[in-house]
């Protein structure tokens, strides 16, 4: 059985890298439900922007909007992606840990995992959501640029235009990104793992106990 004395604290790294290749299925179901998410949200967003009668069905200028419509346009797309996105995928996300936990998981590990959980320490704040939304302003521009509205005056175009712009650099970004991750990603773990499995985490908890 795993226990605090047992447990090298810089080996925090390697045990959830080996964790994850072992059972690299159990994270593709899990970028399965979060990819289900992310078109998810697109759907919904583009569908709200679509039949919203607040912003008539996305042919409002910025210049309709009062600051009470501004707010209650906000409300109802939280809502519905709530709906729509928000519960299933934590429904789902429920059902499959419950599975790992209850069927997948041996106790041994599951000691080991609440150890190593405990000795986690607070996560360090990362700039990369900014630099992925300043990123998308950047992509917004070259799409407005290249349609020719560069110059127009926002009183000319809808704010539906400009959601369907951000949709569309949202969509492609993730395309080109997420597969050229995911692609690095299976080259790295099949050449780093591909040949031996004697580091996986079940072995080392195996090891410890032995000793």
């Amino acid at each position: 059985m795993a226990s605090e004395e047992n447990i090298n604290k810089k080996s925090n790294e390697v045990f959830w890298r080996n964790l994850f290749v072992r059972y690299w299925y159990i994270a593709l179901i899990f970028g399965i439900i979060i990819i289900g998410a992310i078109i998810g949200f697109i759907l919904t967003f583009e569908w709200y922007i679509d039949t919203s009668t607040i912003g008539g069905h996305g042919s409002w200028t910025f210049n309709q909007f009062s600051l009470g419509t501004a707010i209650e346009w906000v409300i109802f797309l939280v809502l519905w992606t709530l709906l729509f996105v928000a519960l299933p995928t934590l429904a789902a996300s429920g059902i499959l840990l419950a599975i790992i936990w209850f069927v997948v998981l041996s106790p041994e590990l599951k000691d080991e995992l609440k150890i190593r959980c405990k000795t986690l320490g607070p996560g360090k704040k990362s700039s990369s959501s900014g630099g992925f939304s300043f990123l998308l302003f950047i992509g917004v521009c070259i799409y407005v640029f290249i349609d020719g509205n560069w110059l127009t005056e926002f009183g000319d175009l809808t704010y539906g235009y400009f959601m369907n712009a951000w949709i569309t650099v949202l969509t492609w970004g993730l395309i080109i990104f997420g597969i050229s991750i995911v692609i690095i990603g299976i080259i790295w773990v099949a050449v780093k793992y591909g040949k031996s499995d004697s580091t996986s985490p079940s072995n080392e908890i195996q090891n410890k106990d032995a000793k």
